[in-house]
């Protein structure tokens, strides 16, 4: 307790020594905790003038820095994802997210896309997988707070287009897993066989799919690594807002280093989704 409570005096030492210019750990990480505790700018400036904070002002273009310095890291992936050899699935889905607002207007909804980017990771490799660095970043440089998100554009499909397989396509599994698929469907088949049997009666006592999966499958050693893709905030099942999740979901997988890309949608979005593929069969 007495070393940290030195190590903090110091700081601030320093910090009266240098007027203010030097920025340091105590002084930045106090500001950034009463503002997102609070959310009171008199409290900050109250602390700033006591010599224990940075200003107000300060914490909003610090996040706004690290912000736009993230957003130029990478397209889409955050320093949690690995790339490369490391890599052993990188996973996508999509859902709504909507937002049920009241105000002086009345009660409204907001309509938004959100992803989430779930990824089993080689541990040896991961653990000394080369970290992705943020770039330095111009502290002079003004930074604007948008205060609307971008539009984008609308894409319409006059023509709706199948999709279009090369001629002697075949859609059943690769010969070598023979072997396995059988004694997977076989599993499968008498777990539905028992589930009907149970329910004869009205009474189901066994689970459906659901218990299938959990009755069946296997504890993963370690669990998946998760983060988030920033919102779009335009309904789901917009055309463009559908064809701006999959350039993102496909752009994010070929950053990974995965050759192909694996996404998950509702029944909602993949009736748009797949129209938008076959129809753009070319960027795929």
């Amino acid at each position: 307790m007495r070393k940290l409570r030195g190590w903090l005096y110091r700081q601030d030492l320093c910090r009266a020594a240098t007027n203010g210019e030097w920025k340091l750990p105590k002084h930045i990480l106090l500001a950034m905790a009463v503002r997102h505790l609070y959310r009171s700018k008199q409290l900050t400036t109250i602390l700033q003038h006591l010599g224990h904070c940075e200003t107000y002002n300060y914490t909003l273009d610090l996040e706004a820095a690290l912000s736009e310095a993230f957003d130029e890291a990478s397209t889409f992936l955050t320093p949690q994802i690995v790339c490369g050899e490391a890599n052993k699935l990188f996973h996508v889905e999509w859902d709504n997210l909507n937002k049920s607002l009241t105000n002086v207007h009345g009660s409204h909804i907001v309509n938004s896309a959100a992803g989430i980017m779930m990824q089993e990771v080689v541990p040896e490799l991961a653990d000394h997988a080369k970290k992705r660095k943020l770039p330095d970043f111009d502290k002079k440089k003004k930074i604007e707070k948008r205060s609307t998100q971008v539009t984008l554009p609308e894409l319409h499909i006059h023509t709706r287009v199948g999709p279009s397989f090369p001629k002697g396509s075949s859609f059943t599994h690769p010969i070598d897993h023979t072997a396995l698929y059988d004694e997977a469907m076989t599993e499968y088949h008498a777990w539905v066989l028992a589930r009907m049997l149970s329910s004869w009666h009205g009474k189901q006592k066994v689970s459906g799919q659901g218990g299938f999966i959990s009755a069946t499958g296997v504890r993963p050693e370690r669990k998946s690594r998760i983060d988030y893709f920033t919102p779009i905030g335009q309904p789901i099942t917009a055309k463009e807002t559908v064809a701006e999740l999959l350039d993102r979901t496909e752009v994010a997988t070929d950053e990974v280093g995965q050759e192909h890309v694996v996404s998950t949608f509702d029944l909602g979005v993949v009736m748009k989704a797949c129209p938008i593929i076959w129809k753009f069969m070319e960027k795929c």
